[in-house]
């Protein structure tokens, strides 16, 4: 069976419901839900969008299970989202949960425009 491949360049409004699959030409994705992403989820999205170029993000909720720097580093079959092509970050209204699933990379904070807005308490705390 063959199937039509998608060329749709947006995909917006992702939730914890996503399918997966492979969407190769989207470029430009957001996701927002009232239950909380888990790093499973951030995984799924970079595979089903490889080619990402602007990821918006709007969440509030904290992950049930949180992945924090020491953990990554000391469980090496833990998964890393890889974000090779983005260029632009939205995070609205997020929890300090979801920041700390953007890895981003000495090398490549000169070629990445982070748009940070709003985000709830990070730096009052």
């Amino acid at each position: 069976t063959y199937s039509y491949p998608f060329l749709i360049q947006y995909y917006e409004d992702i939730a914890n419901n996503f399918p997966g699959g492979l969407y190769q030409y989207v470029r430009v994705v957001s996701f927002r839900d009232t239950r909380p992403f888990e790093h499973e989820f951030f995984i799924q999205i970079t595979q089903s969008f490889p080619f990402m170029e602007n990821l918006s993000v709007n969440n509030r909720h904290s992950q049930n299970q949180k992945q924090s720097v020491t953990s990554m580093n000391d469980n090496h079959n833990l998964s890393i989202a890889n974000y090779c092509y983005l260029t632009r970050l939205s995070m609205r209204s997020v929890h300090d949960d979801y920041i700390e699933e953007i890895p981003i990379e000495y090398k490549n904070i000169s070629k990445i425009m982070l748009l940070l807005i709003s985000i709830i308490n990070h730096y009052k705390k």
